[in-house]
């Protein structure tokens, strides 16, 4: 009787051009995927502008004006006087991202936080600097070599992840600056060129617990300034002026102050910290971070290898584009290389110019 005999195994070239072949449809998987991934991704970061826009309209129909970019009190008293300025800058420093809260169905977050911050007049000092623990007297709550910036900000409330606040394309909440964490920022005064900038350092157990968030209100070109101001020939105030934003600093705007129509004025955009030669120095908080000025356009820009995002820059990791909500609630993404002075029109509020959204693409 014959008997056939059946192959017990592959021939190693055989095993070879399986593993070759199955190395060629990974490697054309794996674009495929990343595109779906960053499609998904985009969408989402959309929807997140959309809650937002909504939010701060639900916000202004119960009160009356929209929260502003940044609550800066004349009555704040400065209760780390080592670490903050005397009134009438001492705080509280309340970003715009903070008012929302109970609006993106994070009213637990909002309840942690003290309603006297809130109040335009309130007597009350930063919420960066005067919350114990200090860094100063933390472990650990001080880089090794540096001194400390005298930061004791308010846990565990502005510890909270909020989604909303959080582009998935980024790493934003789980990122390490190399510097810190920025947990309020502005220009300020209204009519002035002063800017302010203030940061938590990013360690573990202290500043890299500290919510984050890739979106801020849109202040215009510059800002609040004067018109008439036209003595600084750097900064220009009489050219910017007519291009104030929805939120800047204590802002206190009104629906019927949008006479460029909700439809054609930017409320919220996509911001991702401020890196140097690629390398991320600050993320942002929702706390403290409120409000962005526009006239310095969208990163990157600068650098060697055209890749360096200033502090005064929007910016995404969507390639080619960044996402805007406008007042109305529709979301756009605005090409990083949109003309400028349709850029300029849409930010701001009231400046009667038309402008034409397809040049935005």
């Amino acid at each position: 009787m014959s008997r056939s005999t059946g192959r017990s195994a592959f021939t190693l070239i055989e095993l070879l051009v399986v593993i070759a072949i199955i190395a060629v449809l990974i490697g054309l998987l794996l674009p495929a995927v990343q595109k779906v991934r960053e499609a998904a991704n985009r969408m989402t970061c959309q929807n997140n502008l959309k809650q937002i826009a909504l939010a701060a309209a639900n916000y202004e129909s119960g009160n009356g004006l929209f929260p502003p970019g940044l609550n800066v009190s004349p009555k704040a008293v400065d209760k780390n006087p080592d670490y903050v300025w005397n009134p009438p800058y001492a705080g509280p420093y309340v970003g715009v991202l903070a008012y929302l809260l109970p609006y993106v169905e994070q009213d637990n977050v909002a309840k942690l936080i003290p309603s006297t911050l809130f109040d335009p007049n309130t007597t009350a000092g930063a919420w960066a600097y005067n919350y114990p623990p200090f860094d100063f007297n933390t472990q650990g709550g001080v880089p090794e070599g540096k001194d400390p910036n005298g930061t004791g900000y308010l846990k565990p409330a502005a510890d909270a992840t909020v989604k909303a606040f959080l582009c998935p394309s980024d790493n934003a909440q789980t990122a390490v600056g190399t510097l810190g964490v920025i947990d309020a920022a502005s220009f300020y005064p209204p009519e002035t060129n002063h800017v302010y900038v203030d940061y938590v350092y990013d360690q573990p157990n202290f500043g890299h617990e500290l919510g984050r968030t890739n979106y801020l209100g849109c202040g215009g070109a510059y800002g609040k300034v004067a018109i008439s101001d036209d003595k600084d020939p750097l900064f220009n105030y009489k050219n910017w002026g007519p291009y104030t934003g929805i939120y800047f600093m204590s802002s206190k705007t009104r629906i019927g102050d949008i006479t460029d129509g909700t439809s054609n004025t930017v409320a919220f955009g996509e911001y991702t910290g401020v890196h140097i030669d690629g390398t991320r120095e600050f993320t942002v908080s929702w706390m403290g971070a409120g409000w962005l000025v526009t006239k310095y356009g969208l990163a990157p820009v600068y650098g060697d290898n055209k890749n360096d995002y200033t502090w005064r820059q929007w910016s995404s990791k969507h390639t080619g584009v960044v996402n805007f909500a406008f007042a109305d609630g529709s979301v756009r993404p605005i090409s990083k290389t949109a003309d400028f002075n349709t850029w300029i029109y849409v930010t701001g509020k009231a400046d009667g110019k038309v402008a034409d959204l397809g040049r935005l693409e």
